[in-house]
Parts: C-alpha cells; sequence; structure tokens
C-alpha cells in the first residue's frame, strides 16, 4: 500500500522535542489525518457489494509519527486483488472432481469494471451474456491493478501538507505560551 509521509528535516542545532509539540502533532494526526483519508479510501469503494473495513496502526518514535491505514474485515482480500491487481491464474488451482464451475459466456460485450483506475464508480460495467458454462477449471486473465492507494496519495498530498503545517503552527504557538 502507498504512504504518505511528512519530514521534517532541521540543521545540526538541537531540535526542540517539547511535550506540547508532540501532543498538538498527535492530535492533528488522530483527529484530521486519519479520518480524511479513512474517509477517501471508503469513497472509492462506496458502490461496492462487499466492502472492507479499514483500521489504523499508528507508530511514534522520537522523531517520527505515523499512521498506516489498511483494509480489514471478511472483504480485505477482494480490495486487495482489485487494488493491487492479480496475475493470470487457475481457478480453482486444483480441478474439481465432484462438481463445477458456472458461469455466463460469450454473447454480446465482454466484461467491463465498474472501478476504474481512478477508483471511483464508473457506471454499471457490462456482463457477458451469452450461455451457461459448466468447467471443472478456467483460467482467468487477471485484473490490472486500480491503485486506490496511489490516487488517494496524489488528490491528498496539498491538503495533508497544509493540515500538518498548520499544526506545526499550532504546535510552536503553544509551546511559546
Amino acid at each position: 500500500m502507498a504512504t504518505v509521509a511528512y519530514r521534517v528535516t532541521r540543521s545540526r542545532r538541537a531540535f526542540v522535542n517539547a511535550p506540547v509539540v508532540r501532543r498538538v502533532l498527535e492530535q492533528a494526526l488522530d483527529h484530521e489525518v486519519v479520518p480524511h483519508f479513512t474517509r477517501a479510501l471508503y469513497r472509492r469503494v462506496a458502490n461496492w457489494e462487499h466492502q472492507p473495513d479499514f483500521k489504523v496502526r499508528k507508530s511514534s518514535t522520537a522523531d517520527m509519527l505515523m499512521a498506516r491505514i489498511y483494509p480489514a474485515g471478511p472483504n480485505k482480500d477482494i480490495y486487495i486483488f482489485v487494488s493491487g491487481g492479480t496475475r493470470a491464474h487457475l481457478i480453482p488451482k486444483v480441478p474439481k472432481t465432484n462438481g463445477t464451475l458456472a458461469f455466463m459466456w460469450g454473447g454480446k460485450g465482454s466484461y467491463r469494471a465498474k472501478t476504474g483506475t481512478g477508483g471511483f464508480y464508473g457506471g454499471p460495467g457490462t456482463v457477458a451474456g451469452g450461455k451457461m458454462t459448466f468447467r471443472k477449471q478456467v483460467k482467468h486473465p487477471g485484473n490490472k491493478a486500480r491503485n486506490f492507494e496511489k490516487f488517494v496519495v496524489r488528490e491528498e498530498t496539498p491538503w495533508f501538507s497544509r493540515t500538518m503545517k498548520n499544526a506545526w503552527q499550532r504546535a510552536i504557538r503553544a509551546m511559546n505560551r
């Protein structure tokens, strides 16, 4: 998954690591940044029948605060496959002995996904019609990566930079009180 980072560069002079600065930055991360990015990811899957949940894992060191947002829940694999893409593969890996896969094949139009690479709903999509086909195994051609995280990062980086700059200004004002 893509990562958004805000890095503070400093000179050789000592960096003031006051607890008040850390508290203000953590509040900005918890109350502004994480909800904003989580909403952006939920917008990408708003029309999905099997939506994933998104969880947050936070960590911090003396010179870093980080929040990682990742898919979770029973539908996380669907999100990972759609966002990251898949290679061609066999379904199922081992041919079925007591049963078959059933799907529509042939007919007018080919399958077109509902979600484009930008991650937003692109219409109802199309599904192949035709005859009902039964196979013990099929070769799935794979799918292109939708790169949801890349587009979220690209769209939200200016907002993120402004928000963190404002948080730093609030932290410096709080430190000078």
